[in-house]
């Protein structure tokens, strides 16, 4: 089989069951069935973990196995034995490289984004019970995102490099600004639908930006201990701001996951100049007249009066 046809056959079925999935735990919860709606999350989720590795292991797996096992034990008089010896040398060869620590980070870091993008997804779900169209327009989109994410991963684990190229990249931080996006949205509707304190927002904004972060810079081989301190700089600085939006943003917690998306974009986009050692004025004043005017529109079509009628009171630290 073409790696062609392997990339076919991967795309279609992580396709079906990402869509169907998607659309059936959309038709479970709407039914108020929040019980089963989690166990067919978990099963689906569970799948998604398998395929990163199966993909992870139809690259990596060491070839010739058995071969090597039975000349490691050729000299064994019983067939039996020998048999027996074999066959567990070439299964311990086989799986090897699954319980290395240079190649088990690799798929754990790889794990990352389809995580925050189906739970974020499962948790706009239930946040937005009942409304079919918001449902269908969150589930087409993060179908998109990890459809596009599982077929460039299986490229990636293809070429067998440590470091993604330039041309996978660029899909990656795409699909990276859908998953900050989606995440901020869930965690903030989840929390004001149960009227939670804005130091959880704050921290889980603070926690998730980092992580994204900290995915980027293992991408570009650049994680160390000069860079680790800069992107927890910035996860504080864009804590600090999702405790001010928590308390203050309107009723739509959409626009304000964007206002949030535009500045995570914005602190992420001179970290990365910087890490090429591109970062110009020029550069710099591009990356920040882009980001205001994002952010200008968004804040222009946002009603900021705009509350639940008994709703929470907050405040800000």
């Amino acid at each position: 089989m073409t790696s062609r046809t392997q990339k076919i056959i991967a795309f279609f079925l992580i396709a079906i069951v990402v869509v169907g999935g998607f659309e059936a735990l959309i038709y479970i919860l709407n039914l108020n069935q929040p019980a089963i709606y989690l166990q067919v999350a978990f099963w689906i989720y569970l799948y998604l973990v398998f395929n990163i590795i199966f993909f992870f292991d139809l690259h990596f797996k060491k070839r010739g196995s058995w071969q090597r096992a039975k000349l490691r034990h050729q000299g064994v008089i019983s067939n039996l034995e020998r048999f027996v010896k074999t066959a567990f040398s070439s299964f311990v060869d086989r799986f090897e490289h699954l319980g290395r620590w240079q190649y088990l980070k690799q798929w754990i870091y790889f794990l990352l984004l389809p995580s925050f993008i189906f739970w974020a997804s499962f948790s706009l779900f239930y946040v937005n019970f009942g409304f079919y169209k918001t449902q269908q327009i969150i589930a087409i989109f993060s179908s998109m995102a990890l459809v596009l994410y599982y077929s460039y991963l299986k490229e990636i684990f293809y070429r067998q490099k440590e470091m993604v190229d330039s041309d996978i990249f660029i899909i990656l931080s795409v699909i990276k600004i859908y998953t900050a996006g989606a995440l901020f949205a869930a965690s903030m509707g989840m929390l004001r639908s149960y009227c939670l304190d804005p130091i959880y927002f704050s921290s889980e904004v603070f926690c998730f930006t980092f992580l994204l972060i900290f995915q980027a810079l293992y991408q570009h081989r650049k994680l160390n201990n000069s860079t680790i301190p800069k992107a927890l700089a910035i996860a504080l600085a864009m804590g600090v701001i999702g405790q001010f939006v928590y308390v203050y943003w309107g009723y739509n917690y959409f626009t304000a996951a964007a206002f949030l998306t535009v500045c995570y974009n914005f602190f992420w986009g001179i970290f990365h100049y910087r890490l090429d050692k591109a970062l110009t004025i020029r550069a710099l004043l591009e990356i920040l007249v882009l980001s205001l005017i994002m952010a200008g529109m968004i804040i222009s079509v946002t009603n900021f009066s705009s509350r639940l009628l008994d709703g929470c009171v907050y405040k800000v630290f």
